[in-house]
């Protein structure tokens, strides 16, 4: 319709601006995906990863999705408060997200990749590095090193943990990426809480001690995340049998 400043949209194409959005990425989808063959298609799977996400496992993923075929490639983007994970799994900006945020909105798929145990990074020599497990005063008495929050106005899993059990940790610095952590520890009293895996790997590097936490952190879940749009994708279907495989040969399978 056209108005006083050009052309407007009426009431009805309003109303019809959702659906036929809805068809177009439908239609989109389906062109691109036919016929896919992981054995001769040229096409480059974007992964969106929460910092958390071991880097063992990411390196594993991309060797098994390259040596299959030399023509993919996987490109692996961070999730941060300004990423819309919904937004970018609805669009196709990103085919999956592998995370282990603890509320995944209900309206996405999701799959359990791997569980682990919370446990406490720190300095060896550290007060607390002691090979027991900590109690929960000494824990909430310490001083916590803690990354930035990966979604804007919520807690991540380390922390809403802890806030459901009535209690929170005295965070006196954040940092924008894990790779920063064992530095930071090196230099300083503070305690870092984290995963079992990620932990391991940070002790075969670095001189650092790894303690179990209180007993009352629940387990860590890891999982990918995609749209209901992609569950029948041959392409996200075969990217994500890839990453279960490294999983289940890397992990205890769940």
């Amino acid at each position: 319709m056209k108005g006083p400043v050009g052309l407007t949209l009426t009431e009805r194409a309003m109303v019809l601006q959702g659906p036929i959005r809805e068809i177009l990425l439908q239609l989109s989808a389906l062109d691109t995906e036919a016929g896919f063959d992981p054995v001769t298609d040229q096409r480059t799977f974007h992964v969106g990863c929460g910092d958390c996400v071991l880097p063992s496992f990411i390196a594993r993923i991309i060797d098994r999705v390259t040596t299959q075929n030399r023509r993919m490639q996987v490109r692996f983007l961070t999730i941060n408060p300004s990423f819309d994970s919904a937004t970018a799994l609805e669009t196709g900006a990103v085919d999956l997200i592998i995370n282990n945020h603890p509320r995944p909105r209900e309206d996405l798929r999701t799959s359990t990749l791997y569980t682990d145990e919370v446990v406490c990074l720190m300095r060896q020599g550290h007060p607390l590095a002691e090979g027991r497990r900590l109690r929960l005063a000494r824990y909430l008495d310490a001083d916590h090193l803690a990354p930035n929050p990966s979604a804007r106005g919520e807690n991540g899993p380390i922390s809403g943990s802890l806030m459901r059990s009535g209690y929170r940790r005295n965070i006196v610095a954040t940092i924008p990426e894990y790779s920063l952590v064992p530095f930071v520890l090196l230099e300083s009293d503070l305690i870092f809480t984290t995963g079992r895996q990620f932990a391991t790997e940070l002790v075969r590097y670095f001189p650092l001690e790894m303690v179990p936490a209180p007993t009352e952190f629940e387990p860590l879940r890891f999982y990918q995340l995609w749209h209901e749009r992609k569950h029948n994708s041959a392409a996200n279907r075969w990217l994500r049998e890839q990453i279960r495989v490294v999983a289940n040969s890397q992990f205890k399978p769940v």
